[in-house]
């Protein structure tokens, strides 16, 4: 079931990390007044959109794992796409859990509108050396290990384009070490609060200041890396060269999951993510399941009917 409530607006605000970037698309925390998530008349990624990714540092195997397990679960094959069933026992079958899926399904959603025909992900490649054709993503996830200037003023990740109709660039960073409480919240207490200056003051008020969940994944960092991912991918796609969807002005456009700050779960406001789904064996918490199983916790984005935070709950 997918649950809606209203928008707040987030942007990650971000530092110029990759050279060939001309034109970002940046996030940080602030609150604007809600707007509609208007089209621009500009191009959108569509059809099959390969991802090629690059991991500089030392990652090790598991978080290369975790990134590359929720990248295919964006568009599973059918086959992996089908519903499990277990047979033998009486009564109704439980509802199927959220999927990655279903959750890029919003973003699709918007492809659609703009005319294009949905916007399958295809991971091209995870490699040394980063090549993507023009309409597909070139991701560069940096490790724990590696210190990016400006990470820690503002800056969780960046995507944009060295031209229009070219690849479209993304950069996320780990930040295990590196700011945990500002790009790896909620799995890390909050640095304060900037959605507005009242904010933390209300969440106090409601007993669960700064509210944190354990790591679906056992890391905060790389988890903490996946809902950053997942938010500039469906930016990426949305509004790869500055002129798709988005709120307010060009030079600091809200996208689609950038309106809805904070918000996972039911419920949620500045410093509590809402009700998840908790893990009944590690209490970790998530709101999708990918493949393999995995569990991973992904941002709301803005419905694109009636502009609402859509909650896969």
């Amino acid at each position: 079931m997918e649950v809606t409530t209203r928008p707040r607006a987030l942007l990650l605000a971000a530092a110029v990390v990759l050279g060939c970037l001309t034109s970002l698309c940046e996030s940080s925390l602030y609150q604007p007044p809600p707007l509609a998530m208007t089209f621009h008349d500009g191009a959108v990624l569509e059809g099959t959109v390969p991802v090629s990714v690059l991991y500089y540092g030392a990652f090790p195997p598991h978080h290369r794992a975790v990134v590359g397990d929720f990248i295919l679960s964006l568009s599973p094959s059918r086959r992996e796409g089908r519903q499990k069933h277990s047979f033998g026992v009486p009564g109704p079958a439980p509802a199927p859990l959220p999927t990655v899926a279903r959750w890029w399904g919003t973003v699709e959603r918007y492809v659609r509108r703009a005319g294009g025909d949905g916007a399958r992900v295809l991971l091209a490649s995870q490699a040394a050396r980063l090549g993507v054709a023009p309409g597909g993503v070139a991701v560069v996830l940096t490790a724990a290990d590696v210190a990016v200037d400006g990470f820690c003023s503002s800056a969780c990740g960046v995507h944009g384009s060295s031209a229009p109709g070219g690849a479209v660039h993304v950069w996320v960073g780990d930040s295990s070490t590196q700011c945990p409480g500002r790009c790896a919240w909620p799995f890390h207490g909050a640095d304060g609060f900037a959605y507005d200056a009242g904010a933390g003051r209300r969440a106090h008020d409601h007993g669960r200041a700064s509210e944190t969940l354990r790591a679906p994944n056992g890391d905060a960092g790389v988890d903490g890396m996946v809902i950053n991912l997942a938010a500039l991918l469906a930016g990426a796609v949305t509004n790869p060269y500055g002129r798709g969807y988005f709120q307010g002005d060009a030079a600091l456009p809200v996208e689609v999951a950038a309106a809805c700050p904070g918000v996972y779960g039911r419920g949620a406001y500045p410093g509590y993510p809402g009700a998840v789904r908790l893990d009944s064996a590690t209490g970790a918490g998530y709101n999708v399941v990918g493949r393999n199983g995995r569990r991973y916790l992904v941002p709301a984005l803005v419905d694109p009917d009636n502009y609402s935070c859509l909650i896969m709950a």
